[in-house]
């Protein structure tokens, strides 16, 4: 607790014994609130990892039936809905230090993009084995535009937040 608050409390006709027993519930309060917020993060990130995998499951009868140009635009879409719903999770959990935010930046972009090559390959065999006229994708292009349209609504909040600050 900060001097002068200790000082009103102590005007005020508080003992100093019961100034003690309120800052340390507060900072008992304090603990639990950052305890259940990394409870959240992590719980958080386990939701988005099952987001991701779910999408590329999804993506595989696109990624066989569909040429490049309305694919990208489908891996696009449903990245970026991925990438929102990640943002809006991650950013409102409160007590989050950076360590946190700089970690749920890389890995989960690194994930979705690993998760992504290995769709693209599996739907390109399936391709092969159904022997559909359409060209295999390349499995760098197709993750890197997934994991890009992922990431791309964290970074513009992270960038808007940034400006907000040194604004005010």
């Amino acid at each position: 607790m900060k001097l002068q608050r200790k000082e009103e409390l102590l005007a005020k006709g508080w003992q100093e014994k019961e100034i003690k027993k309120a800052e340390e519930t507060l900072e008992r309060a304090n603990q639990q609130d950052v305890f259940f917020s990394k409870i959240v993060f992590w719980s958080a990130l386990v939701v988005i990892v099952f987001a991701n995998l779910l999408v590329s499951v999804i993506l595989i009868p696109f990624l066989i039936a569909f040429d490049r140009l309305f694919l990208y635009s489908i891996i696009i879409v449903l990245a970026g809905t991925v990438g929102f719903l990640y943002n809006f999770l991650i950013t409102d959990i409160g007590h989050l230090e950076r360590k946190h935010h700089i970690m749920a930046g890389i890995i989960v972009p690194l994930l979705a993009l690993a998760n992504m090559i290995g769709m693209v390959i599996i739907s390109n065999r399936f391709v092969d084995r159904l022997q559909v006229p359409i060209e295999h994708h390349n499995p760098w292009l197709t993750a890197a535009t997934f994991a890009l349209a992922f990431i791309l609504p964290y970074l513009l909040d992270r960038l808007r937040l940034s400006i907000q600050e040194r604004r005010g």
